[in-house]
């Protein structure tokens, strides 16, 4: 795993040219805001994100405190044209473990960062396609201190000049004070002690987490019943590594941190060996002030108001003004929440409204989804003019041809099957293993051998059955245990086409 200690040395540089002239004339404790970030929500999930530069090119980042170092997302690496390379290392994450390559940057540019000839690590595998080119960690963010002040969507770099233990909530008087330490000497992710039905626990905010999630293990020594009747088994969880894991949503009697005590809270639980037992997420910030104060290895926190935790049950206020303000991610999570499993009120009309809204907006995954629906209900001709316009870079894009191609061949378009290929021509990764299947190539045991992960699987198998009908023969590839049809999931407004 490389460590990005090149970043590292370079980051202070700008930080410290900052600091006022007269500031080593004071002998009163000087916080100095060094550096501000605007923040953005960014995504299918609406994480938080930064933009910044690589190579030049405008870039989109994730500040993650759960991160330990820093790397390039492969969609950040097809993205910026990189090169990368096996280093033979892994990375674990919540969906398992990830292979790490490595690849040379010229420039990494955050804020009044500028750091120069790098080379970084690459995350291979994950369970969903990275809205973010790369993932700023622990490492990088936390040399300073750092406030997240989600209020105002921003990120605040300070510098404290004599402060020793001088209070440093500057915003808030009684803000509560919780010490930290650091996980290890390497990473800087601060972990803390949080109490969960009394019991204590491992903690570590973690900014690239949209949710509050307690790992299963954690919620079993708290006395959560993930089999009782305040537990709902839920879609799998994803994130780094190929694998989904187990999950729920599930309610506790009380979250203690520092001095405030939350009631009733109600929690993401997964089934993952991660080295802390609670993360708390954007959802966390969001209703919280809080400065990262590495110089005192302490942080303050300030309740701001509203629900502490989010489970995603229902279309969240500030959720709906991201998308009113013209997030088109924003319209698209709120017509999957429309539709999920844990929603409190499904509403398909709803979805397919807020799917084209965020499709009116430009948003590639809400035209696949569209289109998708369009070809399913026997509209190939409308279908293909959404499918266009999710072509692009990513993984978005690569489906979006597969499905194109499907609509071309049940309209009837002679030239379909001639130019399916040409999107994949330089590739050898998933989906080209759906290509070669289409064009004869390979069969439906090799398809499904070439898939590797269950979402894969499924996915290749219903568009495998559906090539097969528009083709009228018979289906040659079953669809795998616990696979829906995509008939069955377009009876409602469903946006999970990007298997």
């Amino acid at each position: 795993m490389t460590f990005i200690a090149p970043v590292l040395s370079v980051f202070l540089a700008p930080l410290l040219f900052l600091l006022p002239l007269h500031a080593a004339a004071q002998t009163a404790c000087q916080f100095l805001q060094v550096a501000q970030v605007p923040l953005h929500y960014a995504g299918s999930g609406l994480g938080l994100t930064m933009t910044g530069e690589i190579n030049g090119k405008r870039a989109t980042m994730l500040p993650d405190t759960g991160s330990g170092i820093t790397y390039l997302t492969r969609t950040g690496v097809e993205r910026h044209g990189l090169t990368q390379r096996p280093t033979g290392s892994y990375v674990q994450g919540i969906a398992g473990k990830s292979r790490l390559y490595d690849a040379k940057v010229t420039e990494f540019v955050i804020g009044p960062v500028r750091a120069r000839d790098l080379y970084l690590s690459v995350v291979g595998e994950t369970s969903f396609t990275p809205p973010f080119d790369a993932i700023v960690g622990a490492a990088f963010l936390l040399q300073s201190d750092l406030e997240f002040s989600l209020a105002t969507k921003e990120l605040r770099f300070f510098r404290p000049q004599r402060c020793g233990s001088t209070w440093l909530a500057y915003w808030d008087k009684d803000a509560s004070v919780i010490p930290f330490r650091q996980h290890d000497e390497l990473t800087a992710n601060p972990q803390f002690f949080v109490h969960i039905n009394g019991t204590r626990l491992t903690a570590m905010i973690d900014s690239g987490a949209s949710v509050t999630t307690v790992t299963r293990r954690a919620a079993h020594r708290a006395g959560i019943d993930l089999d009782g009747p305040r537990a709902q088994r839920v879609a799998n969880a994803h994130g780094v590594g190929r694998q989904s894991v187990d999950a729920w949503i599930a309610r506790a009697d009380t979250f203690r941190i520092g001095d405030a005590t939350v009631h009733d809270p109600e929690f993401d639980v997964i089934d993952s060996q991660l080295n802390v037992d609670v993360l708390l997420g954007v959802d966390f910030l969001r209703a919280h002030r809080v400065l990262f104060a590495m110089s005192q290895g302490k942080l303050y926190v300030s309740y701001l108001g509203g629900q502490p935790f989010d489970s995603r049950r229902e279309v969240r206020p500030w959720m709906r003004q991201e998308a009113e303000a013209g997030n088109a991610d924003a319209w698209y999570t709120m017509a999957g929440m429309a539709t999920s499993e844990r929603s409190t009120r499904k509403d398909p009309a709803a979805a397919i409204a807020y799917l084209e809204r965020a499709a009116a907006l430009g948003q590639r995954e809400a035209s696949l989804s569209l289109g998708v629906r369009m070809l399913v209900q026997g509209k190939p001709e409308q279908a293909a003019t959404f499918l266009r316009a999710s072509l692009g870079e990513g993984h978005t894009g690569r489906n979006g041809a597969l499905w194109l191609y499907l609509a071309r061949l049940r309209a009837g378009d002679p030239q379909a099957r001639a130019e399916l290929e040409a999107p994949f021509r330089e590739r050898s990764d998933w989906p080209r293993p759906v290509v070669d299947y289409f064009l004869d190539k390979i069969d439906g045991d090799a398809l499904l051998a070439a898939a590797v992960t269950p979402g894969r699987a499924c996915f290749a198998a219903n568009l495998a059955r559906l090539h097969a009908e528009i083709l009228g023969k018979p289906a040659s590839v079953a669809l795998p245990k616990d696979c829906k049809a995509i008939r069955e999931r377009y009876q409602d407004a469903g946006t999970d086409t990007a298997l």
